[in-house]
């Protein structure tokens, strides 16, 4: 829909043909936009709960007591002790993690008031450090099998998407109306057919051989036969010449022409292959995108999100279809074990280097030391992840559309 309640069918403008109605649309769409929300921060919930969930359930699997698991930080919303269990589960206010805590070895004797050390062998820190090493790396190890579930239930429900490429080009964005493609003629969602008479063939590589075309052109004015809609026509494109480096400049983005359809595979056997097939793909996407991030911050750190970033890409997606949704679930799933398998105090990485050095040395890191490394490591990672808040906000331009809401 657009701002002023009008819709685009076929690519043409109807304009609302009452207030009732307009109004009904309106608590339709908003409708699908909450449920859509909610798919998305159910994504990041769910990621989060079983990242929680591997690390209490491998400490219970050994007998370790564990106080409280938490989702979230912050003030605490909702909150219940099974009958039986000293632990207590939690839903937190902020939704940008989660933890379980586990008992402490050191408490303060009642009568004397002097700091003892409990002996008791149920506690986490009592245990042998192959116990803690297991109950540290539950909550990666739990993550990634959720993106592999994620991903066999994608492929084996809905299968795998495929790409059957067609002629000509499609543009996805014209980058301002002072770009020369602007200035053209040129629309988002044009197709070019054909340059200078030359059909464009569909393929892979199609959007980088018209660009190739453009920025060798030395600023001629080029024939585009474009299909917008039903319509069929001729624009005389005059590219921008040049640039430094001596190349045209037309100042659109495009991409390869193609339909999108999805096979699906009966055979167990080629279902497990497709989704191991997959899994690398995501490994290896989220791994280099991390990379990247890490060896060049300052370019990459607009493309970083938050929370309320998640959320909205998993709303985006869920309005896409189920398989895409799924997709990305495995995508947070696989960030979330990667991120935390870093050797960076406060994350399960960082704790597992101190249980490396404890059995290299035969004795366990200082607890007061670990516990000055990890609050200070918790603290920037909290101020941190408040500049991803306020940046997520930025992006979805949030006060802007509260005045607009209100005003």
């Amino acid at each position: 829909s657009r701002p002023n309640g009008s819709f685009v069918l076929s690519g043409r403008s109807v304009s609302p043909v009452s207030r009732k109605a307009e109004v009904k649309c309106s608590i339709a769409g908003t409708m699908i936009h909450a449920g859509s929300s909610l798919a998305g921060l159910a994504v990041l919930a769910l990621t989060i709960l079983v990242h929680e969930a591997g690390h209490y359930l491998a400490a219970r699997s050994r007998g370790i007591e564990v106080d409280n698991f938490s989702v979230g930080f912050g003030p605490a919303l909702w909150s219940f002790t099974p009958e039986g269990s000293r632990t207590k589960f939690t839903l937190r206010a902020i939704p940008l993690g989660g933890f379980v805590s586990f008992p402490p070895k050191t408490q303060e004797d009642p009568e004397t008031g002097e700091t003892v050390e409990s002996d008791n062998p149920n506690l986490l820190q009592n245990r042998p450090v192959s116990d803690r090493v297991l109950v540290v790396s539950a909550g990666v190890i739990a993550n990634i099998m959720l993106a592999w579930a994620s991903l066999f239930v994608s492929v084996s429900a809905f299968g795998v998407p495929t790409l059957e490429y067609r002629p000509g080009v499609v543009v996805t964005q014209v980058l301002g109306p002072e770009s020369y493609g602007a200035k053209s003629g040129i629309l988002p969602g044009d197709v070019i057919l054909s340059i200078d008479g030359e059909t464009v063939q569909g393929g892979p590589g199609s959007a980088g051989d018209v660009a190739s075309l453009i920025r060798t052109s030395e600023g001629r004015t080029i024939v585009m036969e474009m299909q917008r809609g039903e319509e069929v026509l001729n624009l005389d494109v005059k590219p921008k010449c040049c640039s430094p480096s001596g190349e045209s400049l037309l100042g659109v983005q495009l991409q390869p022409r193609a339909d999108v359809f999805r096979l699906r595979t009966t055979d167990l056997d080629k279902t497990i292959s497709i989704t191991a097939g997959e899994f690398m793909r995501v490994t290896n996407r989220t791994t280099s995108g991390l990379k990247d991030i890490v060896t060049n911050f300052g370019e990459n750190a607009k493309n970083v999100s938050g929370p309320i970033g998640v959320v909205s890409m998993g709303a985006d997606l869920a309005r896409n279809d189920q398989a895409s949704l799924l997709a990305f679930c495995a995508a947070i799933s696989m960030n979330l074990a990667i991120v935390n398998s870093l050797p960076l105090p406060a994350l399960d990485g960082g704790q597992m280097v101190f249980l490396i050095a404890e059995a290299l040395k035969g004795s366990p890191v200082s607890t007061r030391w670990q516990e000055a490394v990890n609050r200070t490591a918790l603290l920037m990672f909290l101020t941190f992840s408040g500049f991803l808040l306020f940046g997520d906000i930025a992006k979805l331009n949030l006060m802007k559309s509260l005045q607009q809401l209100f005003g």
